[in-house]
């Protein structure tokens, strides 16, 4: 079946793009972290009264356009050094936008296209082809996108995916979108079946 090759493509490529971020968050926060330690050495030379990872935690990273000498320079991020090494753990704000960002991305291509045309090759309407997992990727879209990333009372109905209650916090981690992920590739066998059935 074509239009689920073409699906599958995509769910390929946003669990790639998942891992390969997720990866390098991992690798930037270690990468820092050696960073500042160096910098200690050169620090207990010039300022020793400075020379503590705490004091470099407290410093800000500026990232900007322009020449920052002069009043045209635009400031486009600002963050302490620890809120950089923080966003970059395992449980910090860059894997759970990542992780939210990716589910939601992966229903949106689904819903928005894909789901019309795997519904034509199998000779049915789009609003008739309806799976489970994607049932749940709906539910936890709308407590993603309209509820600040905090559960609505409908998140519990889900029917694969029962991770959240109302009032939890969304955070689709690295187990959490592995599951998706098989959810998602088992739905995609089925359709096929169903394509095999439909051709004999």
């Amino acid at each position: 079946m074509e239009s689920v090759n073409e699906f599958e493509k995509v769910v390929d490529y946003i669990y790639g793009v998942y891992l390969d971020s997720t990866t390098g968050f991992d690798k930037l926060r270690e990468w820092f972290e050696k960073n500042q330690k160096d910098s200690l050495a050169s620090l207990k030379r010039t300022q020793p009264e400075l020379a503590s990872i705490d004091y470099f935690d407290s410093v800000n990273m500026i990232y900007g356009k322009g020449d920052p000498n002069t009043p045209e320079a635009v400031e486009l991020h600002r963050c302490t050094q620890k809120e950089y090494k923080d966003r970059n753990s395992k449980n910090g704000s860059n894997f759970q936008f990542l992780g939210n960002m990716a589910l939601v991305s992966l229903y949106q291509y689904w819903e928005d296209f894909h789901r019309g045309q795997v519904a034509t090759e199998l000779g049915i309407k789009k609003d008739d082809l309806k799976a489970p997992i994607m049932g749940d990727l709906r539910l936890i879209r709308i407590s993603i996108i309209h509820h600040a990333g905090i559960g609505l009372k409908d998140i519990e109905t889900c029917e694969l995916l029962k991770w959240y209650k109302e009032r939890d916090l969304i955070f689709i981690d690295k187990t959490k979108f592995e599951d998706v992920i098989y959810h998602v590739k088992n739905m995609l066998k089925e359709f096929r079946g169903r394509a095999e059935i439909i051709v004999r």
